[in-house]
């Protein structure tokens, strides 16, 4: 499913995937996440699923979607038998982490991994943990990926996330799970065209016919958006 939305939403339904098998790892995922890929929507929190308005030039950070993927990682950490089915995996992998978190701008990044040191989680649970930049990911993948677009204003002004590069690496940055955490009014109307709209209307339409496949779940209280 990761595969197919990549290819159809960036190459034109050209880019063919191959075939592996999904390690049994995610048994005991929440399940906001059981799906292979998932918009975890913040739009019903309305105007604060916006970031704050910063001078020109500068970084941008989105307080909400900081909170949201915080409380998605402790309902991970809260499961002992998922955590250490990732531990598992991990050494399987040769250590490479199973959980990334990609941040569309800097300043996320920074508040993401402060908020992340301040939690009381097991450190071991912290140490599967990789937050960067999108720009920082190119090359590299995680089994699981929470990619965080941060950018929401009353505007609606995309930025420089109306470009499809950056928006195609942290998309196929993910192998096993894609959480795309984001205000999915941003991306409807005048904005429907770019490629996170084209990502959001993909996800929209599919959930209907490939309901494992496809979700968008509410960032507010973690159940499943019903068409």
């Amino acid at each position: 499913p990761i595969g197919n939305l990549v290819s159809d939403c960036f190459y034109e339904g050209e880019l063919e995937t191959g075939f592996r098998e999904i390690p049994e790892s995610y048994k005991h995922l929440p399940p906001s996440i059981k799906g292979f890929t998932t918009w975890l929507d913040t739009s019903s929190f309305g105007k604060g699923a916006n970031h704050p308005d910063t001078g020109k030039g500068s970084s941008i950070a989105n307080p909400t979607e900081v909170s949201v993927i915080i409380k998605l990682l402790d309902s991970i950490a809260n499961s002992d038998k998922q955590v250490d089915a990732l531990k598992q995996q991990m050494s399987k992998d040769k250590g490479e982490l199973p959980i990334g978190i990609i941040c569309m701008y800097a300043e996320q990044k920074k508040r993401l991994r402060r908020k992340v040191a301040e939690q009381k989680w097991d450190d071991y649970f912290k140490s599967l943990i990789r937050i960067d930049t999108v720009d920082s990911y190119q090359g590299k993948e995680n089994r699981i990926v929470i990619l965080s677009i941060t950018r929401s204003d009353y505007r609606q002004s995309p930025g420089f996330l109306r470009s499809p590069n950056r928006i195609n690496v942290g998309l196929s940055r993910a192998m096993d799970r894609l959480v795309i955490v984001g205000n999915s009014e941003m991306w409807k109307g005048k904005n429907k065209g770019l490629p996170l709209g084209k990502v959001f209307d993909y996800i929209d339409q599919r959930r209907l016919t490939e309901p494992d496949n496809y979700k968008i779940i509410n960032a507010k209280d973690f159940k499943e958006v019903k068409k």
